[in-house]
């Protein structure tokens, strides 16, 4: 007698050898319950069809006159629970249609989102912008994917364009610019200023900060992780940044008119020469800012933390910097005379243009105040 298909006799000098076993193949087979509620509501269907409208009919006349033509009568009831049940078989027929296509749906969602995200690494710039604005289509489709979509984005962001690490790390002097004056941080404000814009130096960097400055809002806290990122000349007009996470970033030059940026981290950035007309700063941390000859017609400061912040030369028509905290901050080179100082928080260590009373201003001088709070370090990974 053979030995079993699964054993086979053993090799001089080795164990027995014995094969797996076949995996059994499971042919489909309807599910017990699946096939139980069927049953079920066949039978009911079948009894409530044939069994329901002799026992209506009789509810119906309770007593009253039997009508000439009985059957036609059950006829009739039975055609009308006949079109009931097919309404509803459509109903359901209609849900399941609709599950399906929101199905198909998810699924082209996510095969979208893998195709733009492959793109991301396309050695072509034209390739990585149609990624780009295919995530941005995604989020604009998506409410569910919006976070991730926009995360993705910020990730490119700093991926493609970080700020080179300092050498050796910024100190306040180097903050503000050394002992040159407002002459040499005008020059160096101008400097940056001639640098080529960044839809020309990167335009895939200033498309996916397009898409972030006019997201869509997504349910919970949203934060854009967008620090230490490099946007020298960067177009932002009318963008959405509001709790943005953008400390140690370059925005020099960049144009952030209209810009929302309410209660968006902005510690340590540079802004030397940038535009923020009309901008939305409503307690923003600016603390240690470099603010060199930024334009902030009409902007709105209030409550904003500019402590040890830099705005030599800054462009201060009507802005409204009421509760703002300047402790330490420069505003040499500034004109006060049409700015709102109300409630506005200094110290001894305050910088004023020449010839200013900031008491007269509404500007509270204190040397007891709350103590400044401790900001990110500028550490960069080894």
């Amino acid at each position: 007698m053979d030995p079993p298909a699964e054993q086979q006799g053993p090799l001089p000098g080795h164990p027995v050898r014995v094969n797996p076993s076949p995996v059994p193949v499971h042919t489909p087979t309807l599910h017990v319950g699946w096939f139980v509620a069927a049953v079920t509501v066949a039978v009911v269907v079948v009894l409530g069809v044939v069994l329901l409208p002799k026992y209506l009919l009789a509810w119906d006349l309770d007593g009253g006159p039997a009508p000439t033509d009985r059957a036609k009568a059950v006829n009739d009831i039975r055609t009308t629970l006949l079109q009931g049940l097919g309404g509803a078989a459509l109903l359901v027929g209609a849900y399941f249609t609709w599950r399906q296509l929101q199905i198909a749906r998810e699924g082209q969602l996510t095969e979208r989102f893998t195709t733009a995200v492959g793109q991301l690494s396309n050695p072509s710039v034209d390739v990585r912008l149609g990624g780009i604005y295919a995530l941005e289509r995604i989020a604009i489709d998506s409410q569910r994917d919006r976070q991730t979509t926009y995360e993705v984005l910020c990730a490119y962001v700093r991926q493609h364009a970080p700020v080179p690490p300092p050498d050796p790390p910024p100190t306040p002097e180097h903050r503000r610019g050394g002992a040159g004056g407002v002459a040499a941080k005008r020059e160096l404000a101008w400097e940056a200023g001639q640098r080529p814009p960044l839809r020309v130096r990167a335009a895939d960097v200033q498309a996916a900060m397009s898409v972030l400055g006019r997201r869509l809002g997504v349910p919970g806290h949203q934060q854009l992780e967008l620090s230490r990122v490099a946007l020298q000349r960067a177009h932002l007009r009318q963008a959405r940044l509001a709790g943005a996470d953008l400390h140690y970033s370059d925005l020099s030059a960049a144009d952030l008119s209209g810009a929302d940026l309410q209660l968006a981290d902005l510690t340590g950035i540079r802004l030397a020469a940038a535009v923020l007309i009309s901008a939305n700063l409503h307690q923003a941390d600016l603390r240690t800012a470099v603010l060199w000859h930024v334009r902030l017609d009409d902007a709105d400061l209030r409550g904003t933390d500019l402590t040890g912040a830099d705005l030599s030369g800054a462009y201060l028509p009507r802005a409204r910097l009421e509760q703002a905290d300047l402790r330490g901050a420069d505003l040499s080179g500034t004109d006060l005379s049409s700015v709102h100082l109300d409630a506005a928080v200094a110290d001894p260590t305050t910088i004023w243009p020449q010839r200013f009373d900031p008491s007269a201003a509404g500007v509270t001088i204190t040397t007891t105040g709350p103590p400044i709070r401790p900001q990110t370090t500028w550490l960069w990974p080894r």
